[in-house]
């Protein structure tokens, strides 16, 4: 099997700096790494390579210091490069790096692409759903395992409603979140790899490149970095060894934080996803602020539903904003595959042309989403945290980088203008009985033909209730056996229990439950850490918390990010807090 891993050289993420006079980050002097999921990803096909026979391709694209990356893909089992360097490549977006991509894969061949499922630096997730719609393979993203088996390879992946093991035609893309079992991929980079490296530019992609050229970079980009912000929230600070205290100040906080109000205004559209048969909460979301941005635009706010039996969610959609509601129900449709669903969207956006389309950033809709954008060449903006509108009509487009403490105000070029969006961005819209919505059934013909086959899917774990709840709990490995003890407590705050990296990786939580840069984000009103580990890695998952709470054995002055910390021992202070925090106690 030729396995071709498509790997990028990022910033250290704890190192980057913004620059209040210049309005824009600081490079200068800043430590450069192989994108730790892209690190995953090789070793996943040095594996496979060692079990099956074959050869592994690392490929970048950037500029010459890039080669840095290459050769510790060479230490982690690539056995030769190919570095994608010329000036024509640079200030590419997601779409103009998938198409230059693909090009390359074309011209060296492959039957599998493995890459990370996202960059620590920019955190879109579109790169591999968008190289896989240029190529016009077989998909997989978020994948925690795989094997060749028989000619086709079985994917195991995170879903929205827990694991999911589908079987993939090749050749394949996949996007991998974790490494494989016993795998080492902190590695120093082989020194003498020059004889390994191939440098291409666009010479090597096209006959007749030229200045300006519009398959590559900056010039073949639909996107357009306007701004950069921070963002980085202002934590109080405050430690507390009594736990009422502790409890009183957390709900003060809270008051003085207020949730955002729902879109007050009345043609925007967004997706409604599903969960367990009803429309998920970031889905009401989307509708809450499409009625704001569909008020904005002098349109109606229009709700998209994908899938099979979805008279009641249609009735739903009406009831929490949407103007009107567009169907397509399939028997084909039924069970989750990319293709299929990015295949349906593609022929919504080419016959409706709707202005705006939001889509949740999902487990589900950064993959169908990118597809459907890489498939008809447009612009995307992925895992947004705000939305807005120009005097021009134009998406105005927020998006988090390195942890969230960033964020780039993007705008695009293209139309429909395309947003994947993070859930608990916004407040959904109190539902409203006998609500009139228009609902129009759109007619699929000729859907796109299934490329994987979803063979099981495990239920036990609803991650998304990470994303719906008001109250999360993290743990740390230093609850250790205690985990049901916080299981219990984190329920009875009427909260969803994570993890971070060492719970996760300590077994005492699912990984699909792993909070932080290398896990996910989430947006609580409230967030409870206990004996998590105080680095950068698992702050990320807590920028946009609206308070954040976190329980540790000292009474050591609060440095992190927290804005109340108790001290003592979780095991006396957590139930004390709780008691008094519900007022139970």
């Amino acid at each position: 099997m030729k396995i071709v891993c498509l790997v990028k050289q990022v910033p250290r993420a704890d190192a980057i700096e913004f620059d209040e006079e210049t309005k824009s980050l600081k490079r200068e002097g800043v430590p450069l790494e192989l994108n730790r999921f892209d690190a995953y990803a090789v070793a996943h096909a040095a594996r496979l390579r060692d079990e099956h026979g074959g050869e592994v391709i690392a490929m970048t694209m950037g500029p010459p210091q890039a080669e840095e990356a290459l050769r510790l893909a060479v230490a982690l089992g690539a056995d030769r490069c190919i570095h994608l360097s010329d000036r024509l490549f640079a200030v590419a977006d997601t779409l103009g790096t998938s198409r230059t991509l693909a090009m390359a894969i074309r011209k060296e061949g492959a039957d599998l692409v493995l890459c990370g499922r996202k960059t620590l630096d920019s955190e879109t997730w579109q790169v591999p759903p968008e190289v896989a719609a240029f190529l016009d393979w077989a998909q997989a993203t978020n994948v925690t395992g795989l094997e060749e088996a028989g000619g086709k390879l079985k994917a195991r992946r995170l879903g929205n409603e827990g694991e999911e093991l589908y079987e993939l035609e090749l050749p394949a893309v996949c996007s991998v979140s974790f490494p494989p079992a016993g795998a080492t991929v902190d590695v120093e980079p082989v020194a003498e790899a020059e004889d390994r490296i191939a440098v291409w530019t666009a010479a090597d992609l096209v006959s007749d490149p030229k200045p300006g050229d519009k398959r590559f970079g900056q010039s073949g980009s639909p996107t357009r970095v306007l701004a950069v912000r921070d963002v980085s929230p202002e934590r109080a600070r405050e430690l507390f060894t009594d736990p009422a205290e502790a409890a009183a100040r957390v709900r003060a906080l809270l008051e003085e934080r207020p949730a955002p109000e729902p879109g007050a205004a009345y043609d925007s559209w967004s997706v409604v996803e599903l969960v367990e048969g009803r429309p998920a909460r970031v889905s009401l979301e989307l509708l809450a602020k499409g009625r704001e941005l569909a008020g904005k635009l002098g349109g109606r706010n229009v709700a998209l539903l994908l899938g099979h039996g979805l008279d009641g969610a249609a009735r739903e959609a009406a009831r929490h904003g949407a103007e009107a509601v567009v169907v397509v129900d399939d028997p084909r449709l039924a069970e989750y595959e990319p293709v299929a669903w990015a295949g349906a969207l593609g022929r919504v956006l080419e016959r409706e042309r709707p202005h705006v389309l939001l889509i949740p950033a999902t487990s589900r809709g950064r993959d169908y989403g990118p597809r459907a954008a890489g498939a008809l060449e447009l612009g995307m903006t992925g895992d947004c945290v705000d939305l807005g509108i120009d005097r021009g009509g134009r998406l105005i487009q927020f998006k988090p980088a390195y942890g969230g403490n960033i964020v780039s105000v993007i705008m695009g070029a293209t139309t429909p203008q395309l947003a994947t969006v993070r859930p608990r961005m916004f407040e959904p819209l109190e539902p409203r009985d006998g609500a009139n919505a228009e609902i129009r059934a759109f007619r699929l013909d000729g859907a796109a033909e299934p490329r994987s086959r979803l063979i099981e899917r495990e239920k036990g774990e609803r991650a998304f209730e990470l994303d719906e709840a008001e109250t999360v709990v993290a743990a740390g490995a230093g609850v250790g056996d205690a985990i049901g003890e916080l299981r219990e407590l984190a329920a009875g705050l009427g909260g969803a229990l994570g993890g971070d990296r060492s719970a996760c990786e300590a077994g005492l939580v699912p990984h699909s439950r792993q909070l932080g840069l290398l896990g996910r984000a989430v947006a609580p009103r409230l967030y409870v850490a206990v004996e998590t580990e105080d680095d950068f890695e698992h702050a990320a998952a807590s920028v946009k918390a609206a308070v954040i709470v976190v329980f540790k054995s000292s009474a050591d002055p609060v440095t992190g990010t927290a804005d109340v910390a108790v001290a003592g021992d979780w095991r006396e202070t957590l139930p004390a807090f709780a008691g008094s925090f519900t007022g139970t106690s």
